[in-house]
C-alpha cells in the first residue's frame, strides 16, 4: 500500500477510467489518500463521474512516472460517507478546502476495494500486488 501511494503522490495526477453505458471515460484526478489500510480518492456528486462510479463501480486508475514508470490500478469505487473520513482528505490535501467542506453536500469519498496494482516500466517486466 505504501509503495502505491508514494508513487501516486510522486506522480501527483492520475487518470481514472470509469464507464458511462459502453462508452469509456477518462479525466485526470488528483486527491488520494491513505486511511484505514485503504487508498481513497475524492470527487462531487454533481458530477458525471459520481453517476458513473455509483452506476458501476468497476475502475482503473493509472499514472506515469517522469522515468518511464507506470502504475496501474483497478478494482471496485465504495462510497465512503463518514465525516471524520472526509475531514482526514481535506487534511490529507489542503487544496480541497477551497472546493468542498464538511457539511456541503456535495463532497464524496471512495475507496478501492478489491484492488490490483501492477508496477510496470519500459526496463522491467511488471510487478503485480493487491491492495
Amino acid at each position: 500500500m505504501n509503495e502505491v501511494l508514494e508513487f501516486l503522490l510522486n506522480n501527483p495526477t492520475f487518470y481514472l477510467a470509469t464507464m458511462d453505458g459502453d462508452q469509456p471515460r477518462v479525466r485526470p484526478f488528483g486527491a488520494v489518500m491513505k486511511y484505514e489500510d485503504k487508498l481513497y480518492f475524492t470527487t462531487n456528486n454533481t458530477k458525471p463521474v459520481f453517476e458513473q462510479l455509483t452506476k458501476n463501480p468497476k475502475v482503473e486508475i493509472s499514472t506515469t512516472s517522469p522515468k518511464g514508470e507506470w502504475i496501474r490500478l483497478n478494482g471496485k469505487a465504495v462510497v465512503d460517507p463518514r465525516s471524520e473520513v472526509k475531514a482526514a482528505m481535506l487534511e490529507a490535501v489542503p487544496s480541497l478546502k477551497r472546493m468542498y467542506s464538511l457539511d456541503d453536500n456535495i463532497f464524496e469519498i471512495f475507496y478501492l476495494a478489491d484492488a490490483i496494482v501492477t508496477f510496470s516500466s519500459f526496463t522491467s517486466g511488471p510487478k503485480t500486488v493487491r491492495l
